[in-house]
């Protein structure tokens, strides 16, 4: 779900949501695998992690982190029906499962090791109060992991166009010199960046017209992949990790 600075919701289905993971289009199905790759990679994941996932939807990643290592979860959604779904799959994660908005976090400060908010904060108009909350609620030492959409992307300009005729819609793109200092200033010593995509993250489609050509996926993703690795900082999404710092000794 988006929010508007005068207040009007536009919330996605969870129908809608997994339609787009899991769909067909090999650019699609690309940047979510992919997704789940960098969440993986960067959460390092191990037994006994208390991981708070912020935004976690459906499930689509959750599965991943579940399937890594035996976790001690948290999910939080704002939107009642990605949390009804996820909840109507895996009933077994039906306690760790919450309905909070990211701005206001409903726990105790340091109360994670690992925070996950990825696909979230560009659909937050003011997305400082997120930012500070997921780092209120990891503990000194704990690693934090999200994302931001990138206005340095080539399909920033496209998509922003794109978005005028969605009343109610929010999808910001923002610097990634920017968001670094804003976690950076939060009190992260950020330590990673990667990319989702850069030519392969966002396909185009007006009338019979489609960029990249579904015909050339398999290339059009092997180029992709090796692009994104070297210029981080074109992708469409770009994914920061930090870690916390301890807070001075007192003397």
């Amino acid at each position: 779900m988006s929010q508007n600075n005068s207040g009007t919701k536009f919330e996605w289905s969870p129908e809608f949501w997994q339609g787009w993971r899991e769909s067909g289009n090999p650019y699609r199905r690309y940047k979510s695998e992919r997704d789940r790759r960098l969440a993986l990679q960067f959460l390092d994941l191990h037994d006994g992690d208390r991981v708070l996932e912020a935004g976690c939807g459906y499930g689509w990643i959750s599965e991943a982190l579940w399937a890594a290592a035996r976790i001690k979860w948290t999910g939080v959604d704002r939107s009642s029906g990605m949390i009804a779904r996820l909840v109507a799959a895996h009933p077994d994660r039906a306690g760790g499962a919450l309905l909070a908005e990211g701005n206001l976090l409903p726990f105790r400060d340091g109360q994670f090791d690992k925070v996950l908010c990825t696909g979230v904060l560009m659909h937050i108009a003011d997305n400082g109060p997120a930012v500070s909350e997921l780092i209120r609620v990891l503990r000194p030492g704990g690693r934090l992991l999200c994302s931001i959409n990138n206005a340095l992307s080539p399909f920033s300009l496209p998509v922003r166009l794109w978005n005028q005729r969605k009343r109610g819609f929010v999808q910001r793109f923002q610097l990634p010199g920017l968001f670094r200092k804003r976690l950076s200033d939060g009190g992260l010593r950020l330590d990673g960046m990667a990319g989702d995509g850069i030519i392969a993250t966002v396909p185009l489609s007006i009338g019979p017209f489609r960029f990249p050509p579904l015909s050339l996926s398999a290339p059009v993703c092997r180029l992709d992949e090796w692009a994104v690795h070297r210029f981080a900082w074109l992708a469409y999404e770009v994914w920061f990790r930090g870690v916390k710092a301890n807070p001075p000794c007192a003397s």
